[in-house]
């Protein structure tokens, strides 16, 4: 006759079960750098070109703005300089 033998599974003690976590945390975290710095390079290209295609389109727009800006300047300049330098009507 066979004998019934029951097989089980000793529970971790408590110390291999903070290890575990321990390591399983720190793999994570491994993990997660890697990930992280794989992302990085992956989506760099891509933002530069999405920034070189801003900077294109909006070139044009910031420069006619800034242009606009300094006409003003110059235009409120000539005004203050003509009021300082003509003499009060009598």
């Amino acid at each position: 006759m066979h004998s019934h033998e029951s097989t089980t599974f000793a529970t971790p003690a408590p110390d291999q079960r903070v290890l575990a976590d321990e390591l399983l945390e720190l793999i994570q975290e491994r993990i997660d750098h890697m990930f992280q710095a794989r992302l990085r390079e992956a989506i760099a290209p891509a933002l530069a070109r999405a920034v070189d295609g801003l900077l294109r389109e909006l070139g044009p727009e910031l420069s006619q703005a800034l242009r606009e800006t300094a006409e003003r300047a110059v235009a409120q300049e000539l005004t203050r300089r003509r009021k300082v330098n003509d003499p009060p009507a009598l």
